[in-house]
């Protein structure tokens, strides 16, 4: 039997103003084919698969057909946890019904996890989960639950002592793990870098899938995080080969499937000449760092006339220690003509307008509108 282990899928993450939509519907086409050529029995999916637990009309747009391609279409069963992300209620509802459709899906912790089953497989959805849960469902053990990792040990202990003996014991969960690695786009794990827990909690499973972490990566020979599939910040994970798992419950044996980008990440660094000629940017998300020019309203718009996935823009400071000063487009888009106005002045007189000023400003404003209307 084959597995395939993938996690953070964060539908209705944007990149600035962009939707990511186009993204992650790139690499969901990737992943219904690798199901077809390595023959797939089932998807686990290690949590957070919305950004937000108020999710938009878009994101549950991509997860609907997403469910409907693997279970209806492919006839695959799809296994998801709940991730810190995730509405849990609203990601679990109507759970029952959905199994008999092949979605597996868990929100909230239970104290008797039942396995499903898969071949020789059984695997256990846990969910993402704080300590105060699991002292409600186990009080027995309340004195001992001083910590994150003590809690996992109860849920897994409790796991241990009903599983059957017979089957490879697979377990997914959402947890940060102690020393493991994180991207720019891991904002809440920084957050919760105290609630860590040590591999060593999982001893006896065969494998552990593991999300919550954006960067592939092996913490022991069988617990491991298969990362987010689509790159979602700058920095290191830029460098960072996406990528799903696929394991052979038979042998054991993993094996990571390489993902393409629809638009790759990519930090430069240079004069402004030296930028605009270089090639092959177009496609990319940027963060443009321009060493000889200010970070102004004119750069922004030029450089986004150029490179129309232009994220974020740094140029010279004006303050006196020479660091490089930060814009993105988000910001650009956001302002209003009074915030441009203030922006202008800054940039070009180096001088806040008095309020004077701006009461004049925003009387001109109001009579263009007002033309505006008439016309």
């Amino acid at each position: 039997m084959k597995l395939l282990h993938t996690s953070d899928w964060h539908l209705g993450m944007s990149a600035g103003t962009k939707s990511m939509e186009e993204d992650q519907r790139f690499f969901l086409h990737q992943l219904y084919n690798i199901i077809e050529d390595e023959q797939i029995d089932a998807v686990l999916c290690a949590g957070d698969i919305y950004d937000s637990s108020v999710s938009n009309a878009e994101a549950i747009a991509v997860y609907n057909d997403a469910t409907t391609e693997i279970c209806a279409k492919r006839k695959v069963p799809f296994l998801v946890i709940a991730g810190n992300h995730d509405g849990a209620a609203r990601l679990a509802s109507c759970r029952e019904l959905l199994k008999e459709a092949g979605l597996f899906v868990t929100g909230r912790l239970v104290r008797d996890v039942e396995p499903v089953s898969v071949g020789n497989a059984d695997i256990y959805l846990v969910p993402f989960f704080h300590k105060e849960e699991v002292i409600a469902l186990f009080p027995e053990y309340k004195k001992e639950i001083t910590s994150q990792e003590k809690a996992m040990q109860v849920v897994c202990n409790h796991i241990r002592e009903n599983w059957n003996p017979r089957k490879r014991h697979i377990l997914m969960t959402h947890a940060l793990i102690v020393n493991a690695e994180l991207s720019e786009s891991d904002r809440s794990a920084r957050v919760g870098l105290a609630t860590a827990v040590s591999k060593d909690v999982f001893e006896g499973f065969d494998y552990v899938a593991l999300g919550h972490i954006h960067k592939p990566q092996v913490i022991s020979e069988h617990v491991r995080y298969s990362g987010s599939p689509v790159k979602y910040s700058f920095g290191n994970e830029e460098k960072q080969e996406k990528c799903v798992i696929v394991i052979d419950t038979d042998t054991m044996e993993q094996k990571a499937v390489p993902l393409k980008q629809l638009h790759d990440r990519r930090t430069i660094t240079g004069t402004y000449e030296e930028i605009v000629a270089m090639e092959d940017l177009e496609n990319a998300y940027l963060r443009l760092k321009v060493t000889d020019r200010y970070a102004g309203l004119d750069l922004l718009a030029d450089m986004q006339t150029r490179f129309p996935y232009l994220l974020e823009l740094y140029g010279k400071s004006l303050d006196e220690n020479g660091d490089l000063s930060a814009m993105s487009v988000e910001e650009l888009q956001t302002m209003d003509e009074l915030d441009i106005m203030k922006k202008f002045c800054a940039e070009t007189f180096s001088y806040e307008p008095s309020e004077e000023q701006v009461a004049l400003f925003e009387e001109v404003l109001a009579w263009s509108e007002k033309e505006d209307d008439v016309s």
